[in-house]
């Protein structure tokens, strides 16, 4: 009866201990879906079974059906990302690794039968015993597996931010580049003209073989510079196409937006720079990685007895006698006291804390460099739309007014509009480097900038 309930007793002990071990990820995801929806305003789909699949085609063709915008761009992305969809399976990975953590040492059983020789009873031995170790271990170990995954919760979550940010920036450099094609198709079409128009003067002796050769190289500038420009976004509709996880049956649709000066207020650097320290998961991942190091260190001292085992023997003598009794087991730690493993948790603390001010000081710069990067191509756009293009405009008249009064060679008109021409498209790639700044601000502080997110999209 004794023998009967010990063994009950122990067997309950270990479907107590093993109850629980499953592997669940709800709540890891739904804390990953708030954070996307807290700095993108959208959704994103973690992509499991064929019918998530299917419904997640269904979704990007009607969004590419319409037109692809800014915002278009970004919901692909967040939903169809082949890079963002592998790490999201880091999640699981990682809340498996939480599970394992928690499970303690299979129980060890074993049996010796010794078999006598010329006659008599068998002797039997059994011993059954428990890795006792676990009962102080497994704490530590769920709380270092625990801090691993709030990382990946970190990195995933950064991820995102990244997948955002080339999404939009690849969605405005297809709009920027469309322009600027358009606009340097239009100075070559100008550079046509004016060539044939040259050619015709020179019938009647208005235009020089000068004239003609400094046209026709100015045709030839154009045609190159459109080439480029055309084979630049070819290249950037396959950035594009690769970001948004297309297949190539999905290619066929239109990159619609615009350019706008988008002159919203942003707040002043420290204020940024505070903001990024706190919502950054990057900077998240290095308080973390402090935390994790430590609990490690934790972990390795425990670790100077790492098999202790308890449990209970039953054996039976040839004469019948019976017994039963507790087993005990212990590794002595004389030659391996874990000296080594405690040293290098130590290390690790030092330098997960040095990291963590390294990266502190590595925000700070990012967020003052990308804002005056930012404040930059303002002041680029803003120039040259209020004084370069307004002189062009002028000259543009000038010339016009006195080539028409006959005082003026053509060439000069030409060079005049030419120069016009190049400053509206050099206004095109302004915007774009302002709108790729504002893009660059928003991922270095953490997916949105505090106090404009309704002006900026508002603006764009």
């Amino acid at each position: 009866m004794i023998k009967k309930r010990y063994i009950y007793a122990l067997l309950t002990i270990i479907l107590f201990l093993t109850g629980c071990a499953s592997v669940q990820t709800q709540q890891e995801w739904e804390r990953v879906s708030a954070f996307t929806r807290e700095r993108t305003g959208m959704e994103t789909r973690w992509e499991q079974t064929e019918e998530d699949a299917k419904n997640t085609k269904e979704e990007v063709n009607k969004l590419l059906s319409e037109g692809l915008t800014e915002d278009d761009a970004v919901k692909i992305g967040l939903l169809n990302n082949r890079k963002l969809q592998a790490f999201f399976e880091e999640i699981g990975i990682a809340k498996s690794d939480l599970v394992q953590a928690g499970l303690f040492t299979n129980p060890n059983l074993s049996a010796v039968f010794r078999l006598p020789f010329g006659g008599g009873s068998t002797d039997m031995e059994g011993v059954g015993v428990l890795n006792i170790a676990d009962f102080w271990q497994v704490p530590l170990r769920k709380k270092v597996a625990s801090t691993r995954l709030e990382t990946t919760i970190l990195q995933v979550s950064k991820e995102i931010l990244n997948t955002v940010s080339e999404a939009k920036h690849a969605h405005n450099e297809c709009i920027a580049l469309s322009l600027i094609r358009d606009e340097t198709e239009k100075i070559k079409e100008q550079m046509e003209e004016w060539r044939d128009h040259l050619v015709y003067r020179q019938k009647f002796g208005f235009s020089s073989d000068f004239d003609i050769h400094t046209a026709n190289a100015s045709v030839l500038d154009s045609e190159t510079e459109l080439a480029r420009v055309e084979k630049e976004l070819q290249l950037t509709r396959v950035r594009l196409h690769r970001v948004l996880g297309l297949s190539p049956e999905q290619s066929d649709y239109e990159v619609v937006g615009n350019m706008s000066e988008g002159k919203w207020p942003f707040p002043d650097p420290e204020t940024m720079i505070s903001h990024a320290l706190s919502s950054r998961p990057d900077t998240q991942m290095a308080r973390v990685k402090v935390e994790d190091s430590r609990r490690v260190l934790d972990l390795e001292r425990t670790r100077i007895f790492t098999n202790v085992e308890a449990g209970a023997a039953y054996a039976r003598e040839s004469d019948g006698a019976k017994f039963l009794g507790p087993e005990i087991g212990i590794q002595l730690p004389i030659f391996d006291q874990n000296q080594a493993q405690i040293a290098k948790a130590e290390y690790k603390v030092r330098q997960a804390e040095k990291e963590l001010k390294a990266k502190i000081g590595q925000v700070r710069e990012e967020v003052s460099a990308s804002f005056e990067r930012l404040s930059l191509a303002r002041q680029q756009v803003s120039l040259i739309s209020t004084q370069v293009l307004p002189a062009r405009k002028g000259a543009v008249e000038y010339t016009e007014k006195y080539f028409n009064a006959m005082q003026l060679n053509m060439l000069y008109l030409l060079e005049a509009r030419k120069k016009f021409s190049e400053t509206e498209r050099r206004y095109l790639e302004a915007l774009r480097e302002q709108r790729a700044q504002e893009i660059e601000l928003e991922k270095v502080l953490g997916g949105v900038i505090p106090g404009s997110v309704k002006e900026h999209k508002g603006q764009h």
